[in-house]
C-alpha cells in the first residue's frame, strides 16, 4: 500500500510538472529616440506612397462654401449644416420614411469650422475627427420637456425638426401626435454622452452603422455649394 501511494504521488507530481507553463526569457535593448535619431530610409520609402495617397484624398475638393460656417450658441451655421445634411442623407436612403422625428447633436462635437471657399475632405475630417455613427433613438414624446430643459441649461445645441421660442415648441411641417418620436443623433450621445441622460429612457435605439463624417462628405459632394443658414431654431 505504501509503495502504491508513493508511486501515485510521484505520478501526480510528474503530471503537474508537465502541465506547468515553461518560463520564457526575452532579452531586449532600450533604444533612445530623440531629435538626433535618423529616420529609417527603407521604412520611409515603404510608407511614402500611402502618405501621398492619403494627402491627395484629404486635399480633394468636394464643394464650395459661400461664407464661413461657425459654431455658436444658441444656434450656429455649422451645427445647422450638420443637422440638415444628416437628415437629408437619411431621407435619401429611406431611413426616415413614415417616422416623426427631430434631431439633436452636440456643440462640443463640432471640432473645426468650415471657412468660406473650397471645402475639402480634410475639412470634414477636421470637423468630425471621431468615428461617430448616426443613430435613431425612439423616445416617449414626453421626453421633449427633458430635451428642452437640457438645451436651456447648455445654452443651445444643434437641433433640427423643431424650433424653440422661449417655452414654446413648434415642429417642421409635422404634427407630433403619437406617444413616441424618433431622435436623430450619434452613438456617443445615444449612450448618454455629454450628460444627455434622456436617451437612457429610449424605447429602442437603432445604429445605422453610417459614419456621420462619411454622410456629410457625400452630402457636400451632392449639393456642391454650401450656404450658411441661421433660421432662429432656438430663441430663449
Amino acid at each position: 500500500m505504501k509503495v502504491f501511494q508513493i508511486l501515485w504521488i510521484l505520478a501526480l507530481g510528474a503530471g503537474l510538472w508537465a502541465c506547468s507553463s515553461a518560463s520564457v526569457f526575452v532579452q531586449t535593448d532600450k533604444v533612445e529616440i530623440n531629435t538626433a535619431t535618423s529616420p529609417d530610409d527603407s521604412l520611409q520609402a515603404f510608407i511614402a506612397p500611402f502618405k501621398k495617397e492619403l494627402a491627395a484624398n484629404m486635399d480633394r475638393v468636394i464643394g464650395f462654401a459661400t461664407g464661413d460656417l461657425l459654431r455658436d450658441r444658441p444656434e450656429g451655421a455649422l451645427g445647422n449644416f450638420v443637422i440638415d445634411e444628416t437628415e437629408n442623407y437619411l431621407k435619401e436612403y429611406d431611413w426616415l420614411k413614415g417616422k416623426h422625428y427631430i434631431s439633436i447633436m452636440n456643440h462640443g462635437g463640432l471640432r473645426s469650422p468650415i471657412s468660406k471657399g473650397n471645402i475639402t475632405v480634410g475639412d470634414i475630417y477636421r470637423l468630425m475627427p471621431f468615428d461617430n455613427t448616426i443613430v435613431l433613438a425612439k423616445l416617449p414624446t414626453s421626453e421633449l420637456a427633458s430635451i428642452v430643459a437640457y438645451l436651456k441649461n447648455s445654452g443651445g445645441e444643434p437641433i433640427g425638426g423643431f424650433q424653440i421660442n422661449g417655452v414654446e415648441i413648434s415642429f417642421n411641417n409635422q404634427a407630433i401626435l403619437e406617444d413616441t418620436l424618433y431622435v436623430i443623433t450619434t452613438d456617443y450621445l445615444s449612450n448618454g454622452g455629454d450628460n444627455m441622460s434622456f436617451f437612457k429612457r429610449s424605447y429602442k435605439t437603432t445604429d445605422t452603422g453610417i459614419f456621420l463624417r462619411e454622410a456629410l462628405i457625400k452630402r457636400v459632394e451632392a449639393i456642391d455649394t454650401l450656404r450658411p443658414i441661421l433660421d432662429n431654431r432656438i430663441k430663449w
